[in-house]
């Protein structure tokens, strides 16, 4: 069976779990970010790829709780106020279900993108690790076997990659204070890709690739929250630097303004 019946099934499993099991918490919300790709100081410095990628982005996340687990997922709606040729959307699915009280869990992850020309799907499942937290931080860390679907037409002829792309190891992260009597938080999220099928290692420019972003937030009120992202990769998004075969490291700013449920 493929590895994205597997993830598939482990995440649709998972939401039906809520109904034998203890609910422990939940949140949602939604934002609008504006993404600024020349903004980092390693930011896209090409003309096509840099000021021209930056655009607003309108999303919705939510995450639960359970005796059995978690869950986090958000969608990303893109350039909502360009022509629809412009137009993409991103939709990721974490979830982690305990082994017991070893702190172990079963590790599952989706994420998906479309616009025009491209179409990607990442999927890993391996193993979490979970008892990392205290009453005002966490860190989740996993690592599990990364398979992919990737379709692209920018050359005119489709493009297309599929299959075992080699293990991905990442982790969330979070930590929640008060200053000047109000509420921040900091939250990282990270990815590593390791030991790419050729095809796909090829297109990102390596073997191995880095993904992520450290956002700082300010809770203004329990309903709005405010904030900014760094956002890094190394080795991804297909980004091409002049001069040279790949841009090897890359990073931009993303502010957002959320509404909480």
């Amino acid at each position: 069976m493929r590895l994205s019946f597997i993830a598939l099934s482990l995440l649709t499993a998972g939401l039906s779990l809520p109904a034998h099991a203890d609910y422990l918490y939940g949140f949602g919300g939604v934002y609008v970010d504006h993404q600024n790709w020349d903004h980092g100081p390693n930011a896209i410095n090409d003309g096509e790829r840099g000021a021209s990628r930056n655009q607003w982005v309108l999303g919705a996340e939510g995450g639960a709780g359970f005796t059995w687990g978690d869950m986090y997922g958000f969608f990303d709606y893109e350039s909502p106020g360009q022509a629809s040729s412009e137009r993409k959307t991103s939709i990721k699915g974490t979830m982690n279900v305990y082994l017991g009280d070893t702190g172990l869990s079963a590790y599952a992850q989706i994420y998906d993108h479309k616009n025009q020309n491209m179409s990607e799907q990442n999927r890993v499942l391996g193993l979490g690790y979970t008892k990392l937290a205290g009453e005002n931080w966490w860190f989740k860390p996993w690592v599990g076997i990364h398979d992919i679907s990737y379709t692209d037409t920018f050359a005119g002829t489709a493009n297309n990659i599929s299959g075992f792309n080699g293990y991905m190891l990442g982790w969330t992260a979070g930590y929640k204070f008060q200053a000047f009597n109000q509420n921040f938080s900091i939250v990282n999220w990270n990815e590593i890709e390791f030991d790419r099928q050729h095809a796909n290692a090829q297109g990102q420019g390596g073997d191995n690739g880095l993904n992520g972003g450290v956002s700082l937030f300010w809770n203004v009120t329990d309903h709005v929250t405010t904030g900014i992202t760094y956002r890094y990769f190394a080795n991804k998004l297909g980004v091409n630097n002049p001069g040279t075969n790949y841009q090897t490291y890359g990073d931009a700013l993303i502010y957002r303004l959320q509404y909480n449920f």
